[in-house]
C-alpha cells in the first residue's frame, strides 16, 4: 500500500476541467448574445 502522507495534490486535476467549463460557458454566452453564430437561429433577437 503506498504512503499518502505528505503527498501534494496535482493542480491540473482541477484546473483542466475548470478551464473547459469556463470555455464552454463563454462560447454559450457568446452564442446566445449573437456574437457567435455556431448554431443558426439560437441567438437572442433584439
Amino acid at each position: 500500500m503506498p504512503r499518502l502522507v505528505g503527498k501534494q495534490t496535482n493542480p491540473s486535476v482541477w484546473l483542466i476541467p475548470l478551464i473547459a467549463v469556463a470555455a464552454i460557458g463563454t462560447v454559450a454566452h457568446m452564442e446566445y448574445s449573437g456574437t457567435l453564430n455556431l448554431i443558426p437561429k439560437t441567438a437572442r433577437y433584439r
